[in-house]
């Protein structure tokens, strides 16, 4: 926690909370700092002999109930001092109690800071009580002998409802599939379990209390995680197993098919945000737009690709590590030699031979993985061509990790090729990969948006599943 200043910094975002009636519960503010802020929830409570004690939340960095150091009311003035950090907050207790105004100050810098009563309704993430039942648990898979560790949600007094695996896109995560303060999982399934539909959202390997090596999986082991579940739901007496789907985000809007094309008996799949083209090129678009989203010279980002396609192609094709070094370095080189060097540094920052063998080694590093090996080298077409079941496909207009227009229309075609008549794919305009309505539509503001899943989406996703599912 002593770094929490140099964090704000990093993912650019702070708000505060603090109580609902006078001196405690829960506040919101947003603190500012060139032209920068943080979202935080600071929970103000009575103790015995009417003692305050407080807490601070930071949803976008995973942090809850950080203890202050001594927290004091005294009339309308309010003082808390956050020792590990190194922070106090004087701020001035509004008659109707309705607002506090005061300064948060750290490192030798004042920052004005106010704060206004927070309703818990209003967290990013849904919380209880909620109108249907939440079971947590865990479960050993009967073929990867692997323990799951999972929360399942269903209507209340559930009788043969249909139900839906949540497949997590790519990188290790929670069931949640936390990310940036935002839990868009934990979304998905109080959506669902509200329209009656059993939800089930499992940790991935090595997380959370699932076991299991995430480091030496690849998307085929992911995707047998997934075939445990389905074996699993298939168990539970209140589900029906004739109507049981997949939901995939990201990397799981790959997977999904892919388990999709070996069980017949999966009701349907929805894909958000799903490639729909070979991963490499995916890839390349993915890196064009996001080094153009971080304002890199446009000519640099067209000089930069064609190397990035090359360099990704030889690393994960060349199963010996010294040829594949070897044959990177002469790809840098060759670039190096014919390309400004102002270009280069923008998009590597290569600017000698030493910077040149750090670049080298970090990206080989990177793609040397079993999972790189793997999911650089798919192409999920020919899978796409085999599912029967009806799709869902969606996308933000504006995602800039997996572009909407090719991969929507690479799904789309794959399932036309196949013959697959039950296919519906959807752009929504102006949406980020989270499914937020953004406005600089890069990664980083991610954790800055309020919402977490836009409701037009929720809606779409949830009309066209009882539609299809009559």
């Amino acid at each position: 926690m002593k770094n929490l200043f140099a964090l704000w910094m990093t993912f650019c975002c702070l708000t505060f909370t603090l109580a609902q009636t006078p001196g405690t519960g829960a506040w919101k503010g947003q603190l500012n700092f060139g032209g920068k802020s943080l979202d935080l929830i600071l929970h103000l409570n009575e103790g015995p002999n009417k003692t305050l004690t407080s807490s601070w939340d930071i949803p976008m960095q995973g942090v809850k109930e950080m203890p202050s150091s001594s927290t004091n009311l005294s009339g309308t003035a309010l003082t808390i001092s956050v020792s590990t950090i190194g922070v106090t907050y004087s701020g001035t207790l509004a008659s109707d109690s309705q607002k506090i105004e005061g300064l948060w100050k750290q490192s030798g810098m004042e920052f004005p800071l106010n704060f206004t009563p927070f309703d818990p309704s209003q967290e990013k993430t849904p919380v209880a009580p909620f109108p249907y039942e939440v079971e947590d648990f865990t479960y050993t898979g009967t073929q990867t002998k692997i323990t799951y560790g999972a929360t399942l949600t269903y209507p209340k007094g559930a009788s043969h409802v249909p139900a839906i695996i949540l497949i997590t896109g790519s990188g290790q995560q929670d069931r949640n599939e936390s990310i940036l303060g935002h839990e868009p999982f934990a979304v998905l399934a109080d959506y669902f379990a509200r329209k009656g539909y059993a939800v089930l959202r499992v940790d991935d390997r090595g997380a959370g209390k699932t076991t299991g090596d995430f480091s030496q999986s690849t998307t085929e082991d992911f995707a047998q995680d997934v075939e445990e579940h389905f074996a699993y739901l298939k168990t539970k007496p209140f589900i029906d197993a004739h109507k049981i789907g997949l939901c995939g985000h990201s990397e799981g809007g790959l997977i999904a098919p892919l388990v999709a094309t070996r069980h017949k008996d999966i009701a349907f799949i929805l894909l958000m945000a799903g490639p729909g083209v070979p991963i490499l090129d995916l890839m390349c678009d993915q890196n064009q737009a996001v080094l153009l989203s971080s304002g890199i010279d446009p000519k640099a980002v067209a000089s930069y690709l064609p190397v990035y396609r090359k360099l990704a192609s030889t690393l994960t094709q060349n199963q010996d590590p010294q040829s594949a070094q070897k044959a990177t370095y002469t790809i840098v080189d060759d670039w190096r030699k014919n390309t400004e060097p102002k270009l280069v540094q923008s998009t590597t920052n290569i600017t000698d031979d030493a910077s040149e063998r750090d670049f080298v080694q970090r990206l080989q590093k990177g793609l040397s993985s079993k999972w790189w090996q793997y999911f650089m080298n798919y192409n999920p077409q020919p899978v796409l061509e085999k599912v029967s079941c009806p799709v869902l496909a969606i996308n933000g207009g504006a995602d800039i990790q997996v572009m909407a227009q090719p991969n929507l229309n690479g799904i789309a075609e794959a399932l036309k090729k196949g013959r697959n008549k039950k296919g519906t794919t959807k752009e929504f305009a102006g949406l980020n990969h989270l499914f937020q309505h953004c406005t600089a539509c890069t990664v980083s503001e991610y954790g800055q948006l309020e919402t977490t899943i836009e409701p037009e989406v929720l809606q779409y996703m949830g009309d066209w599943l009882a539609n299809t599912l009559r």
